[in-house]
């Protein structure tokens, strides 16, 4: 689950700097990338969500998934990296605070 997070954090910053530092027509190189791993492996951030059901970290996690898509668009590119960004990091605190309540819910 951690990793999961980690890769669409790394994702997401690697094109949020890219959109910040490289112009238009040459950034969807890398946001374009980043779009196609992050909403795959935000697919099994989802999965991992769902089951033990974590309500914060699930809606992030499905949040994330039309972000990934809109990188794909001519968009501005830092915006959206950034708000990936900031929803795994919300879901990752959220994942901490709940994690020994799912834990001793799942070995009862």
């Amino acid at each position: 689950m951690t990793a999961l997070r980690a890769i669409i954090s790394l994702l997401a910053l690697v094109a949020g700097v890219a959109g910040l530092l490289i112009p238009q027509p040459e950034v969807f190189a890398f946001s374009s990338s980043a779009a196609l791993v992050a909403f795959v492996v935000g697919c099994g951030a989802v999965a991992a969500d769902a089951l033990p059901l974590r309500r914060v970290p699930l809606a992030c996690s499905v949040a994330t998934l039309p972000l990934a898509v809109l990188l794909f668009r001519p968009f501005s590119v830092a915006p959206i990296a950034f708000a990936i960004l900031a929803l795994q990091v919300v879901a990752y605190g959220a994942a901490r605070r709940a994690g020994p309540a799912v834990a001793a819910a799942v070995r009862a």
